[in-house]
């Protein structure tokens, strides 16, 4: 992903859209459900482009980070599940100035180059992250002092379902621009992880620093590949469990003319903690006694919140929509992955999404009315020439051009979808596959309609940009 300069026409739009999402770990099935019905309610409303490519910017923090890495990695280049649907296209025409404009002075702007939005995850399967997932994350093992001398968790099981899920996926492959919040704890200050950024992380990397809650998990020590050097990395809950602000911070960097923001932030409905006066007994074991559940560590946690939130909606360029639901008292603790806590959670947060459902509706009302889907990278800008290939020396062939194995079709569908990406992605690229378009439909053993360009204009960008009519079947 790269950063848009200051010249370029993209910063020339007004409005941008960000997508917040806290941490909260198994917490998370809270947004995680809400994206999965605001996903549903887009095909309602009849918008046929993938949820991620209607935000100019994606963040999370800790579980928040996770959810958010999960949106804007694409499922061709990682294990995630891919949303059903055919890729989009957008074209764009150049701007055609009146008279009075050409007096005036005013230049003509060119029309920004098509950009391939292709099918992102399916927002649904998020939740498997939880449901089926959260059980391995947090893997517990019977220690003798519990958590007094060690983590309650051994990092191998997040991090090999991050391998899992992620592969060799890294930042700068991100769909749209993606950021998630950590804390580098050898240096003392708050360390992002951004897509746009010079470094080569993996998504694997980020997602395993933005979730190292301390106590549950060691720090992430993760090699920085830009500075030479170790950096011992921890949750980004620590800094910024609503990443609103640095998230704005950010928005206003990349899209230095914008004129509004309008964010989404979307809680994991922690509880706002307030102590009762029979708790107040002062004193250091007063303020961190485990029994009552640390309380200066609840107060700095709640209060951190407030005052993003508080600072986000005073902030004169920006729209901020809050989405939050507090769940009453502490009812579940971060890593609680009982069969209660998931139908709980998945309760509350159909109760909050209809509570707020007016509030969500306005939101995305103004989000789909956006024409510019620039900030999307095009996907012939990710490196999947080798992952594709793999995947094709993997099918065998009958005389009958039938797939031998199918032990397995619901994969084998994955499959042919993926070959299919790469012959029309990499059409005008040297792609040392050799393909032409009977061939691929032979192979694929599927049939074939024209689509027909809806007019001249359409027909010269296809042509410009290395497509044409065979590539529309």
């Amino acid at each position: 992903m790269i950063l848009p300069s200051k010249k370029n026409k993209n910063n020339e739009i007004e409005e941008r859209y960000i997508l917040c999402i806290d941490g909260g770990g198994m917490r998370g099935i809270i947004p995680a459900t809400i994206i999965s019905k605001l996903a549903i309610k887009l095909k309602e409303f009849e918008e046929d482009k993938p949820f991620y490519s209607y935000f100019d910017l994606i963040c999370g923090t800790s579980t928040g980070g996770l959810i958010a890495l999960g949106l804007s990695t694409s499922p061709l280049i990682s294990n995630l599940k891919k949303e059903e649907g055919e890729d989009t296209l957008v074209t764009y025409e150049e701007e055609i100035l009146s008279f009075i404009d050409k007096l005036k002075g005013k230049k003509r702007k060119k029309a920004n180059a098509p950009t391939l939005i292709t099918r992102g995850t399916d927002c649904s399967s998020l939740l498997d992250f939880y449901k089926i997932d959260g059980k391995s994350i947090f893997h517990s093992e019977s220690r003798f002092f519990g958590q007094l001398l060690k983590d309650k968790y051994e990092p191998k099981h997040i991090e090999n379902f991050l391998y899992k899920t992620f592969q060799n996926s890294k930042m700068n492959q991100c769909l749209v621009p993606t950021m998630v919040v950590s804390y580098d704890a050898a240096e003392g200050k708050p360390f992002s992880f951004r897509s746009w950024d010079k470094n080569d992380f993996y998504v694997r990397e980020a997602a395993r620093a933005t979730s190292a809650a301390p106590t549950y998990f060691p720090p992430a020590t993760i090699f920085d590949r830009n500075t030479n050097k170790r950096r011992y990395l921890i949750d980004g809950g620590i800094i910024a469990n609503n990443p609103v602000l640095m998230a704005y911070c950010d928005a206003r960097q990349l899209y230095p003319n914008c004129k509004k923001f309008h964010i989404l932030s979307i809680s994991t409905a922690s509880a706002e903690y307030s102590m009762q006066e029979i708790d107040i007994s002062g004193g250091v074991m007063g303020w961190i006694d485990p029994s009552k559940g640390a309380p200066i560590q609840k107060i700095a946690s709640t209060s951190q919140m407030q005052l993003a939130s508080y600072v986000a909606q005073n902030i004169s360029d920006v729209d901020y929509t809050r989405i939050h639901y507090s769940l009453k008292g502490d009812s579940f603790k971060l890593d609680d992955t009982s069969t209660y806590a998931i139908n709980t959670l998945i309760d509350s947060a159909e109760q909050l999404y209809r509570e707020e459902e007016d509030k969500l509706i306005k939101f995305i009302n103004k989000m789909i009315e956006r024409k510019d889907f620039s900030h999307v990278i095009d996907i012939n800008k990710l490196d999947i020439n080798e992952n594709l290939k793999l995947e094709i020396n993997d099918i065998s062939i009958t005389e009958n051009n039938k797939i031998e194995d199918k032990e397995d079709e619901k994969e084998i569908e994955n499959i042919k979808q993926s070959k299919k990406k790469l012959f029309f992605s990499k059409k005008q690229s040297d792609s040392s596959l050799s393909l032409n378009s009977e061939e691929l439909s032979s192979l694929l053993n599927e049939n074939t309609e024209t689509i027909k360009p809806k007019n001249e204009k359409y027909l010269e960008v296809l042509e410009k940009y290395g497509f044409n009519d065979e590539d529309l079947k």
